[in-house]
């Protein structure tokens, strides 16, 4: 804050710096407590300085087409080749080669879980500008624009993991009739599916969440512990 607000620097500057940390940080191997503290930082921040969020938000889905949500159909008419088209959905090439699959879809979902996380962060005095209510018109436009696939189910098991609860408590029975649209329709195999084996995975995830109702139950680390275990020892 003292950053952002120093007239030494410029402040859109500083406000880009701090929204590439906050959406870098996530892709980072971790607990999801520290998701959850990051959505904290951005919802402190940026109730202060509203600007922030739209950078935040921003540069979060530039960095993944699926927290638009937006998706990108493949065809020979508009890209030149199949590495051209993973380039456009979000997969980053090394050294002239397309990452692996797997860790494409491992930074997919981080990204989503930051999604997930910020839209339902609460933080007592401070007004979170992406809250509920965006959580909620982000999951209706993805049931009525994306087609059923390894990336979209990743994308929406993702979310549901870090956002389900918050979502459940305030929109209640309507929160629990959209999940089971997904039930129904975002769970039927997509077109060609050649990834059986990870599709499968995941809608056995989705299934399961919604099954068990797991969206009833505060998600791991979305309340912060205010000591460390270790400070018993002393």
């Amino acid at each position: 804050m003292k950053l952002m607000n120093n007239p030494q620097y410029p402040q859109s500057i500083s406000i880009k710096l701090f929204a590439k940390k906050i959406v870098s940080n996530c892709t980072i191997p971790k607990a999801s407590n520290a998701i959850f503290a990051s959505s904290i930082v951005a919802v402190l921040v940026t109730s202060k300085i509203p600007l922030a969020m739209d950078v935040l938000v921003a540069e979060l889905n530039k960095a993944c087409i699926y927290t638009v949500p937006k998706h990108i159909s493949y065809s020979q008419e508009a890209f030149r080749c199949k590495d051209d088209y993973f380039k456009a959905i979000g997969y980053k090439e090394v050294d002239g080669k397309i990452e692996h699959l797997d860790e494409y879809l491992e930074r997919l979902s981080s990204y989503m879980k930051l999604y997930g996380a910020l839209v339902q962060t609460e933080v007592g005095g401070c007004q979170n500008l992406h809250g509920a209510k965006e959580g909620w018109a982000w999951l209706a436009r993805f049931m009525n624009m994306t087609p059923p696939n390894l990336f979209t189910a990743v994308a929406l098991d993702s979310f549901l993991v870090m956002a389900g609860y918050g979502m459940h408590s305030r929109y209640k029975t309507q929160f629990e009739k959209l999940l089971s649209m997904i039930g129904v329709s975002a769970l039927q195999e997509g077109g060609g599916e050649s990834r059986s084996a990870k599709m499968s995975k995941v809608k056995m995830s989705i299934q399961n969440y919604i099954e068990s109702k797991q969206y009833k139950k505060e998600a791991e680390g979305l309340r912060l512990r205010h000591r460390l275990d270790s400070s018993g020892l002393y």
